[in-house]
């Protein structure tokens, strides 16, 4: 050791270099009079080549000025490639200050056909959670890969145009504060939709305003209003409607203009309403028809007698003048 400290003194002072080296027998120090490494410079230091450190067939780091950058740990299939052009695999990770735990990592796992950049959950207990998994995985069987995102726990939430705490606490999955635009199928499997409104009213879909569409189909579950032409309805007589018109101020079986604007109406259901009503007006018109089909043949058989009635007049008076 001495000699290197002598000859390191000697290559400095040939260079212009005032360095004060020290030898404490196991530690070299450089401006450093009390070295704790076995070289320990205080002040900068330069490589004109690569600098290795650790084992060069084993764990180490290779800092080169040649080729990438990489820190190696064989043992654990673990490496930083620093260049990306290796493919060898493992992973980057951050722990954390306080304990033994990741909190961010990447990983490469060529053996297992898996990718994944991953955040755990900040916690106070030392849990090991995943809150966020960013993954390319290629399962047993397939032969294209699965890219996708997983937030597999509670309090997990996207949220686009704003931050992490807007509308903190309210449940939402996702919040998306900027335009939407699906190209193909949307389904929601469970839950409820609401437009514009949070509240429902427990449909599958809520509306708050007004909706414009080409064509909408509803299915009846309601009893359609055919029977209406069945031998056994009880028709109400026209003198029967007037008295409920009377009494309630609407139709029979058709909800008031209050329980309306309280209740709403359901389409369905007031489609086949509606439908009886009309059909029940299709009655009354066929049953006003035929009346007045058998009071037209009344009236022609009236003129037949009253014809024959004059003639018979005309002849008898013709009759009372011969005489």
């Amino acid at each position: 050791m001495k000699k290197i400290v002598i000859i390191l003194s000697l290559v400095l002072s040939h260079l212009g270099f005032s360095q004060i080296i020290t030898d404490t027998g196991t530690n070299v120090g450089i401006s450093n009079a009390t070295p704790a490494y076995k070289l320990d410079v205080n002040g900068t230091g330069r490589f004109s080549s690569n600098l290795l450190i650790g084992d060069p067939l084993g764990a180490r780091t290779e800092i080169n000025t040649s080729t990438n950058h990489k820190i190696y740990a064989p043992t654990n299939k673990k490496t930083i490639d620093l260049d990306g052009n290796f493919h060898g695999g493992g992973f980057v990770g951050v722990y954390r200050a306080d304990n033994q735990f990741r909190g961010v990592f990447m990983e490469s796992q060529p053996d297992n056909n898996h990718n994944a950049l991953a955040i755990r959950e900040m916690r106070n207990d030392e849990g090991v959670n995943d809150a966020i998994r960013l993954s390319s995985q290629i399962y047993a069987g397939d032969t294209t890969p699965t890219n996708y995102m997983s937030m597999p726990y509670q309090n997990s939430t996207i949220v686009i145009g704003g931050f992490g705490n807007y509308k903190k606490g309210l449940g939402y999955g996702l919040i998306n504060k900027l335009k939407t635009s699906f190209e193909n199928d949307v389904y929601v499997e469970t839950g409820n939709v609401g437009i514009g409104t949070t509240d429902t009213k427990g449909f599958k879909l809520g509306v708050q305003g007004k909706i414009a569409a080409e064509e909408i189909k509803v299915a009846v579950h309601a009893s359609w209003a055919d029977f209406v032409f069945e031998n056994n309805y009880n028709l109400p007589t026209l003198k029967e409607v007037e008295q409920h018109i009377k009494e309630k101020g609407h139709l029979k079986d058709i909800p008031s203009a209050k329980e309306v604007a309280k209740n709403g109406v359901f389409l369905g259901e007031m489609d086949a309403k509606l439908l009886q009503k009309i059909e029940e007006l299709t009655l009354y018109t066929i049953s006003q028809e035929k009346r007045m089909n058998k009071l037209e043949k009344e009236n022609e058989a009236l003129k037949t007698i009253n014809s024959k009635l004059q003639e018979l007049q005309e002849r008898l008076e013709n009759l009372e003048s011969k005489k």
